[in-house]
């Protein structure tokens, strides 16, 4: 009030001095008392109902997105401290030198202003910077008397009611500087791609040009009118030719999927200006370049899209997500964001069934597993390459991704099974645990590639689930769901020990890589995921409308683009490797065991490897297949072993003997008992083949009501004869791996196979009648 007070005096007393009439005077005092009353007129702040630009950051600050507001205008918040001190000064003294003094309204500018007109000169402007904040906050028409008047009162109600600096920042925010942009922190962006604070006293001075008159005097260097303005106020040595000046149509428009997804939860969380995401534009960049080039190499293939993600598993931030290869691209439906789409993960869930067994002490890295045919409940699983190794150990079974070995691993999980350890690590299942069933272990459940980047995060985190962050914001302590140690023991086993992937990183030195490829059924998904260092890289290629193409294999397309990003990846940075030694406080350590079949007792062999093993878990079990025997100078094995010499003989069981056989490998069977032995020998029993577990089978009206079935099973090494009962009658006899037909009514049966060393094995069978 006292400024205000001050300000009318000292102008009636400038008046007197010039001689001019009381009247004017009067008139002061009645603006004064106008003054008065616009403390009266309670008025809205000028930017309280305004709309502001979404601005999507990377992490470091660089702008991803400017999205225009809900009236198609640029418009970016700006808080008056961002403005550099000298910028403001050289605009007000442009456009206001008396913005400091008046009290909203320039009596003598108006005044000269009005006279100017009447005498038909040239036009002078005699509004304040608070009349245009007036004008342009509360979408004022003041080419009229009416709307002049309005703006002078809303003026002086806006000095009333709100600070200098308010007003100022409402003026800098809502300035009209050409086309839809508006606000000094859009025209600095737009213009000349800096902040406000980061503006050259040249380019601030083009700036504050335009809002006198934005159409006219729009920045751009083919704008005479700009120009020639510019010009005008140039001091001596400053050259027009210097500034380079951009346009709305290059403004950046980077990491498009993920800026989608962020403006459409504005409009579901809210309004927000300025939101800074976990990406980081350099990887973000790089991945996306890298994506571009693998896609033209491979076009002539069918390869046409893909999409990656990038983890920094460390903190659980996103530093890259590719959602497509090309936005824009309608033939490939680019705008479709593949990492939040929900495909078939193929094997790529295989580490998660290992690490579980590891936990669960079923198995360590080198325990031996069968990979044979294989009936589960009438599922009948085959390997890839439509072959079956025999056996593996746990660890080649993982690498080379065998089905039978995994799916017979996730039959024995339990507290947790594989479904619930996904369930708690927030896969968004469709359907129930039966509804998938074993299908699951090969991909018969989708998954978001976001949900497998947490999950082989977790991993890496020592067993403990976190989301992902797209944002800056602290994600909390996670949920153990693994130990540490099966987490830890499930990556080495992902891990090449031959050294062949390591990769070269910058600034000397190698880093491991840790992967998993997977291939959806029908040939749809082709996927690769890894830990690299601080990173989990998540690799996908396929179609968005679900086309078929059989080089859609992971390991065919997708792991050699991984391997490609990595080694980018790492020559971009020096990458540490937090996973060469085990992590302080982890409870594994390394023993030897047999190599052919993972057995503790090495003295049973004399071809030895070293393995991760965890103390009290970790399965002791002989496998049964490495025995000491004792043979006598016949060549059978003796009775009392001291009447012998003692060796060790492999005991291959008959299925995996005939796959030796198979692959030109001899297995001598084991000798025969002397014939004087009267004993119960030791040994595997039979493992019925046929008919499955499980199964329920149905008597055929066209077979006169009966059922025909097959009855088969395998047995130990040196059998060579096995002997079928049903219901206690004898039925047969079959060679191991032998067929034996029978026909059996409806009912419930009770079959028995024996072999030759009184050893059995049981099955009960269902038949149901189709009446």
């Amino acid at each position: 009030m006292k400024r205000v007070f001050v300000f009318l005096v000292l102008a009636c007393r400038k008046l007197l001095q010039r001689k001019l009439s009381a009247g004017l005077c009067l008139f002061f005092l009645l603006g004064f008392g106008l003054w008065l009353v616009t403390g009266l007129y309670t008025l809205p702040a000028p930017l309280a109902h305004r709309d502001f630009s979404q601005v999507i950051c990377d992490r470091h600050g660089k702008i991803l997105r400017i999205a225009l507001t809900g009236d198609e205008k640029y418009r970016m918040r700006m808080p008056l401290s961002a403005l550099p001190t000298w910028a403001l000064e050289k605009i007000i003294a442009y456009e206001d030198r008396w913005f400091w003094r008046h009290p909203g309204v320039n009596i003598f500018a108006l005044l000269r202003s009005v006279g100017s007109m009447l005498l038909g000169g040239r036009r002078m402007g005699g509004s304040t910077l608070t009349m245009q904040t007036a004008r342009l906050a509360y979408g004022l028409v003041t080419n009229t008397i009416p709307g002049k008047c309005q703006q002078i009162f809303l003026a002086l109600c806006l000095e009333r009611q709100y600070s200098k600096a308010e007003i100022l920042e409402a003026y800098f925010n809502l300035a009209p500087y050409g086309g839809n942009v508006e606000g000094l922190a859009s025209a600095a962006q737009i213009y000349f791609h800096k902040n406000p604070q980061q503006l050259s006293r040249l380019e601030a001075e083009a700036l504050m040009l335009v809002p006198q008159n934005p159409v006219l005097r729009r920045p751009s260097m083919k704008n005479p009118h700009f120009l020639e303005a510019l010009r005008r106020i140039l001091s001596d040595g400053e050259e027009v030719a210097s500034l380079r000046i951009y346009g709305v149509e290059d403004l950046p428009f980077l990491a498009p999927h993920l800026c989608q997804e962020l403006l459409q939860q504005k409009d579901e969380q809210g309004p927000w200006e300025k939101r800074l995401t976990t990406l980081d534009l350099g990887r973000q960049q790089l991945l996306e370049a890298q994506l571009e080039r693998y896609i033209a190499r491979n076009a002539a293939f069918g390869i046409h899209n893909g999409a990656l993600l990038l983890v920094h598993w460390p903190t659980m931030e996103v530093r890259a997500c590719v959602g497509s290869a090309n936005f824009r691209a309608l033939d490939i439906h680019g705008q479709i964001d593949a990492t939040r789409v929900r495909r078939s993960p193929g094997s790529t869930l295989k580490p998660l069934i290992y690490a579980l067994a590891l936990e669960q002490g079923l198995i360590h890295p080198m325990t031996l597993l069968y990979d044979t045919p294989r009936s589960f409940q009438g599922y009948d699983p085959e390997n890839f390459d439509h072959t079956f190794r025999g056996p593996v150990s746990a660890r080649e079974a993982l690498a080379s991704s065998r089905n039978v070995p995994a799916i017979a691993l996730a039959q024995k999980l339990k507290n947790p099974d594989l479904y619930e350890l996904l369930q708690k690590a927030h896969v968004a299942f469709a359907k129930s645990r039966e509804y998938y069933g074993l299908a699951l272990v090969l991909g018969g459940a989708e998954v978001t590639m976001r949900e497998l980047a947490s999950l082989y995060a977790m991993l890496a985190n020592r067993g403990v689930w976190k989301p992902l962050l797209f944002e800056g914001k602290e994600v909390g302590q996670g949920v153990s769901l693994l130990t540490p140690e099966a987490a830890y023991v499930t990556l080495s086993m992902l891990e090449d020990k031959t050294g062949g992937h390591n990769l070269s990183t910058q600034g000397g030195g190698t880093v491991s890589v840790r992967w998993k490829t997977g291939t959806s059924n029908g040939f749809r998904d082709a996927w690769t995921c890894g830990v690299i260092g601080p990173y989990v890289l998540v690799v996908w290629f396929g179609n968005c409308d679900n086309r078929a193409n059989p080089l859609l294999v992971g390991g065919r397309i997708a792991q050699p683009f991984f391997f490609e990003l990595a080694q980018a990846l790492a020559w971009s940075e020096p990458l540490h490797d937090y996973l060469a030694k085990p992590w302080p406080g982890l409870g594994i350590e390394k023993i030897p065991v047999c190599r052919s079949t993972g057995d503790l007792d090495i003295s049973l062999c004399t071809d030895q490897v070293e393995t991760w093993f965890i103390p009290g878990v970790s399965p002791v079990k002989s496998s049964g297949i490495l025995r000491r025997i004792s043979v006598t100078a016949e060549g059978y094995q003796a009775c009392v072993p001291e009447e012998g010499q003692e060796t060790v003989w492999e005991f291959w069981p008959s299925d995996l003997a005939l796959m030796f056989q198979r692959a030109g490998v001899h297995k001598v069977p084991p000798p025969p008992f002397e014939p004087k032995c009267a004993r119960e020998e030791p040994g595997l029993p039979p493992r019925i083949t046929s008919p499955k577990l499980g199964l329920t089978y149905y008597a055929s009206l066209g077979t006169g009501g009966v059922a025909s079935l097959v009855l088969s099973a395998q047995a130990d090494a040196g059998v060579e004869h096995l002997r079928w009962f049903v219901n206690g009658q004898y039925r047969g006899e079959t060679a191991p791996g032998g067929i034996l037909s029978v026909q059996l009514a409806p009912g419930i049966y009770h079959l028995l196979v024996c072999d030759e060393k009184n050893r059995t094995s049981v099955r009960t069978l269902k038949i149901l009648s189709t009446k």
